[in-house]
């Protein structure tokens, strides 16, 4: 019997990629205020607080070269990824901007799964992203959590700046 194919078990897709980056930062002592399991809702996708800081942080998948539902689910889509992952992208970018806007303290982040795309768009943006303050978190295929960021003493709870920190995949949270 062959299994059916579904796009929420794919390693790429968005709610996969932001219980990587909650339990991440779990890990790395943050307290989860808000996580937004359900995609479709509105709002941030996690909120966490560290230190007294507030950290906001929105995530993206990768979109499938396949149809994710209806009468094609399963089926080749005739349209490349690569130009849904930059508005998805684009997206993200947006409601960072915004909530800087709203509260200049906050810290700001964008996760997202590694391809090339979400790195080449990264890399494009150093300069802006980096005036802004938002740091990007890759989860690799494997599940590891890459931490890139200016402020690392803030994320990190380490002293120093870096380039990358790079840990395995966290062990999956018990949730009651």
């Amino acid at each position: 019997m062959v299994k059916e194919w579904n796009y929420e078990n794919e390693w790429f897709e968005e709610t996969n990629i932001s219980r990587k980056i909650r339990d991440y930062l779990e890990m790395e002592g943050y307290e989860i205020i808000k996580f937004n399991e359900d995609k479709r809702q509105r709002g941030h996708d996690i909120v966490a607080t560290k230190s007294g800081e507030k950290l906001i942080v929105e995530v993206k998948g990768y979109p499938s070269n396949k149809y994710v539902g209806g009468e094609k689910k399963g089926q080749k889509k005739p349209t490349n990824p690569n130009l849904q992952a930059k508005h998805w992208f684009g997206e993200a970018l947006l409601s960072l901007l915004i909530a800087k806007s709203e509260n200049p303290k906050c810290k700001t982040v964008i996760g997202l799964p590694k391809f090339k795309t979400y790195e080449n768009l990264i890399s494009k943006l150093n300069t802006v992203r980096e005036k802004l303050g938002i740091a990007v978190i890759l989860v690799d295929k494997e599940g590891n959590v890459n931490a890139r960021n200016l402020w690392s003493s803030w994320l990190l709870g380490q002293e120093g700046s870096f380039s990358s920190s790079v840990r395995p995949a966290p062990p999956p949270v018990q949730r009651l």
